[in-house]
């Protein structure tokens, strides 16, 4: 099927297609220099939005576009030799996949992969724009191309559809393993759009959802250790929370990003956000009842707009690439720099730096493996000519980077460019699917329009002897339909002897290099026999709940095909009140940020000063901070501040059956409530089975 209309959903535009369109002896992509984020207002005005209108591909059926597209892509090979969006160079160790990994041959696609979303079955959600339509002008976008890729045979099943066009959406999975896309298209003037769908991976049908109060175009969504789905982006201040019965309310206290253009975020361990990029600040917030922000700290001095990230351990996230600054010399290029975040500690992400990539990039994936490596592919080395696409400065080769050296390995090279509107993921078979490209005004100009997907087989799928054979893969032959935070399960597997690493990696979410949903999380565990003994992940906000792939690597590094498993939701308290047999909750006073701040009741009222989550350590926090017996005075009538999380006993808290609430430190004492009335103290009491001594969660 043919889309009339092609939209190009950035906020960086080339004005060459306005040119390019009127005959084969068009200039080349990037006659006009792009819009450069490094100056531009997190709130776009109305200077930026005539600037989208003008730049668009308003009205151009997709014959055109197809016709343009190929009339230069044939130009431009005459002319150089060179066919736009292949590859000229593959590296050197390509004979050897066990050395460089192994790519496969181009496989077309009834849809650009601009949107790609892996389900819990192991097919993938696929979608780009809107379709045929007799308007040249288009005045509604009331339909989106929409299929189901199945990678184990290379089929599809289209899935279109009706009533909206969701290019330019945020999306990520819910705890079921449905869809939740937020935003869209709305019209000819690159409007966002209210409207939420929910595309449910079992039936493979749509649903629409509530509206949001922002029309949001470019916004990101990410689950949180709860299950809700926080908004954040695409043109409106305010950011918004999808709650798990599918209302949705706003967070009027954070209100620090509107930029049209997808922001970086991550549930932390904490259970709570963290906003990193691709702008500084970054922001860490409670995201329950109406949101605060608990830390603010720089990620580095790079602007890194269309770089990308992975959290590839408990709490830490690589950010790589993007931007366009001066570096080595040269003006007018993406950063070749990486950091890594680590916000296991304090509310504010600790920043390291690590391993640079061979050369800079924009436009790229950052994909976390089977492994816990992180795999980066594709991008752009220069933002002189266009930021969006520039073949004559294309990354086709791949880089792997190790977390335990923090450096990067050069591999082979793929066939195709992907640019913008390109994206990657991990799949159950350990591979990687990569696609896209295309749909805007540089695009056109180049001849650039890759509708079609590849697959690349990363060097530790294959044997090390040079012979270019597939490694013996461990096997799971059996494993849970569902692990629990903290919780103990087991796996079954031939080669438990010789099992390296045990990890979960979230199903991703990709889009503009973007994926909210990947993120590997690795788990103890221990062995006996044929038996790997494991304990579940830490805690709801190193894991959300969700359907994971759940990987073993043997001691040589090959991984096993992952079994498909659902992370069920933290047990109470979690981001959830803390309620005493008065029905009176554990209570911040004012919602206080700071330390030393003495825990009261009051009337249970779901807001974010009673949003308490339990950690597997025993701890009991909220902000980011911990409950905390002051300088460890375990006596009888002592109150409880909240404190900066240290790991000391004063932090360390027993939840027994019987209700009680008891310090591990003296557990002859309870937590208590002094009255079952408002701004009653909270103190550790000699126990007593009293009704205040006595605890829900």
């Amino acid at each position: 099927m043919r889309i009339q209309r092609a939209l190009t959903a950035v906020c960086l535009f080339s004005a060459s297609f306005l040119v390019a369109v009127s005959g084969p002896a068009g200039p080349a992509a990037g006659s006009a220099p792009p819009h450069d984020h490094s100056t531009h207002s997190h709130a776009p005005g109305a200077a930026d939005d005539d600037e989208h209108r003008a730049q668009d591909l308003v009205g151009v059926p997709l014959h055109e576009i197809e016709k343009t597209t190929a009339d230069n892509a044939a130009r431009i090979e005459r002319q150089t030799g060179r066919r736009p969006g292949r590859a000229q160079l593959k590296a050197s160790a390509d004979a050897d996949p066990g050395v460089s990994g192994q790519w496969s041959p181009v496989l077309a696609t009834p849809v650009v992969p601009v949107f790609t979303a892996v389900l819990p079955n192991g097919r993938v959600l696929i979608w780009d724009s809107v379709g045929d339509n007799a308007a040249e002008t288009y005045p509604t976008h009331n339909f989106t191309r929409a299929m189901v890729w199945n990678p184990a045979d290379n089929t599809s099943r289209r899935v279109d559809l009706q009533g909206t066009n969701l290019f330019c959406a945020g999306f990520a999975h819910l705890a079921n393993g449905n869809i939740l896309v937020a935003g869209g298209n709305a019209n000819a003037q690159l409007a966002g759009t209210v409207r939420t769908y929910v595309f449910n991976w079992q039936t493979e049908t749509w649903t629409r959802g509530n509206d949001m109060a922002g029309a949001r175009w470019y916004p990101s969504v990410t689950e949180m250790a709860n299950g809700e789905e926080v908004i954040i982006g695409g043109g409106p201040a305010t950011a918004e929370v999808y709650q798990t019965n599918g209302a949705i309310r706003p967070l009027p206290n954070f209100t620090k990003y509107n930029a049209r253009i997808y922001p970086f975020m991550i549930s932390r361990p904490d259970t709570q956000l963290g906003l990193f990029g691709p702008y500084n600040p970054g922001y860490t917030i409670t995201t329950m009842g109406n949101a605060a922000i608990t830390g603010t700290a720089n990620r580095d001095t790079i602007s890194r707009e269309y770089g990308s990230f992975s959290t590839f351990d408990i709490g830490r996230t690589l950010v790589v690439g993007g931007g366009s600054i001066t570096e080595d010399g040269v003006a007018k290029r993406p950063t070749r720099t990486a950091v890594i975040l680590d916000s296991n500690k304090g509310l504010t992400p600790t920043v390291t730096t690590t391993g640079s990539m061979s050369v800079g990039r924009r436009q790229h994936n950052a994909t976390i493996l089977a492994d816990g490596t992180v795999l980066v592919t594709g991008g752009l080395s220069s933002t002189a000519k266009n930021a969006l696409v520039d073949l004559d400065n294309a990354v086709t080769t791949a880089e792997l980077w190790n977390p335990a050296t923090g450096q990067w390995t050069a591999l082979s090279a793929a066939d195709r460019v992907r640019q913008y509107h390109s994206t990657a993921a991990l799949l159950p078979d350990g591979r990687i699917m990569t696609g896209g490209g295309g749909i805007c005004a540089a695009c056109m100009s180049a001849g650039y329009l890759e509708k079609n997907v590849e697959y690349f087989s990363p060097p530790y799928l294959f044997k090390k002897d040079g012979s270019g054979e597939l490694a013996d893969r461990p096997v799971i032959s059996a494993a849970p339909a569902t692990v629990g935070i903290g919780t103990a399960f087991t796996l079954t597997s031939p080669q438990a002897a010789t099992i390296g690493k045990v990890g979960l990696v979230g199903l991703g979410d990709v889009t503009h290099s973007i994926d909210q949903g990947q993120r590997y999380v690795p788990l103890k565990y221990s062995v006996n026999g044929t038996t790997l003994t494991v304990t579940g992940p830490p805690t709801g906000g190193v894991a959300p709940p969700g359907w994971y792939m759940l990987f073993v690597t043997d001691n040589a590094g090959v991984p096993s095909i992952a079994r498909l498993v659902q992370v069920a939701k933290a047990p109470a308290p979690l981001m959830s009140p803390l309620r005493n047999s008065t029905g009176k909750c554990v209570d911040i006073p004012s919602s206080a940020l700071t330390a030393r701040t003495y825990l009261q009741t009051y009337t249970c009222n779901n807001t974010k000063a009673q949003a308490l989550t339990r950690f597997t350590d025993d701890t009991l926090r909220v902000f980011g901070m911990c409950a905390d017996v002051p300088s460890s005075n375990f006596t009888n009538g002592q109150r409880i501040w909240q404190y900066g999380c240290n790991g000391t006993g004063a932090q360390r808290w027993q939840f027994r059956t019987d209700g009680t609430v008891r310090p591990v430190s003296n557990t002859a004492l309870c937590l208590a409530a002094t009255a079952n009335t408002n701004a009653a103290q909270i103190k550790i009491v000699t126990c007593t089975g009293a009704a205040l001594q006595k605890w829900t969660w």
